[in-house]
């Protein structure tokens, strides 16, 4: 990202709200120059502005993040992620484990669910790259052998999963609960591959 607005966002992390003459004071440009880096920020929905009128004088705005701009920042999830898992399997027998796979998998395609419910095979593979892609995976699909391939060049998950493999099977489960067919995984990110592959039919 640009260096000002890199220094903007910063600051309205710190700070939480600060208006134009702020920003300008803090970083030490003009508050016109401050001004086109804001219309910039705002068009891309990391921050937003809010109207602020005082007793006396014209009313100011005053500027704070967006939830957008959280990905701008650092982001230790997958530590904490792996740290539950980690408790999790010593606490949990192997079946137990498989439950909990099950469970996720159940409750992650039920959110889904509404998204693929009478559509024709086809239709629900097309809409299960997209759901896909709009969680992190960057999928595409095709016809293929009889049935259909769907793949995936980006693991969302990947730093936990190659700790955790039940992330991996829960993510299959979870794709056969959306297709309603057999679903096989063929490679994978985590076993070293480029993509996620997944082959969809009898």
């Amino acid at each position: 990202m640009q260096k000002t607005r890199r220094q903007i966002l910063d600051i309205l992390k710190r700070n939480g709200t600060a208006t134009l003459d702020d920003l300008a004071g803090s970083i030490g440009l003009s508050p016109v120059t401050i001004r086109a880096h804001l219309s910039l920020l705002e068009r891309d929905d990391l921050i937003v502005s809010e109207e602020v009128r005082g007793k006396v004088g014209r009313p100011h705005f005053a500027y704070s993040l967006a939830v957008g701009a959280q990905d701008y920042f650092p982001k230790a999830d997958h530590l904490v992620a792996n740290r539950f898992l980690d408790a999790i399997r010593r606490l949990a027998s192997p079946e137990q484990m498989e439950l909990l796979v099950e469970q996720v998998a159940e409750q992650w395609a039920a959110e889904r669910q509404a998204r693929v419910a009478g559509k024709n095979l086809e239709d629900r593979v097309a809409e299960v790259a997209r759901i896909r892609t709009e969680e992190g995976a960057v999928a595409e699909w095709e016809r293929h052998d009889g049935g259909y391939v769907i793949r995936q060049h980006h693991c969302p998950a990947c730093r936990v999963a190659q700790e955790h493999p039940e992330v991996c099977r829960a993510e299959l489960e979870y794709v056969r609960r959306l297709l309603a067919v057999p679903v096989n995984r063929e490679v994978c990110i985590v076993g070293g591959e480029r993509k996620c592959s997944f082959h969809v039919g009898f």
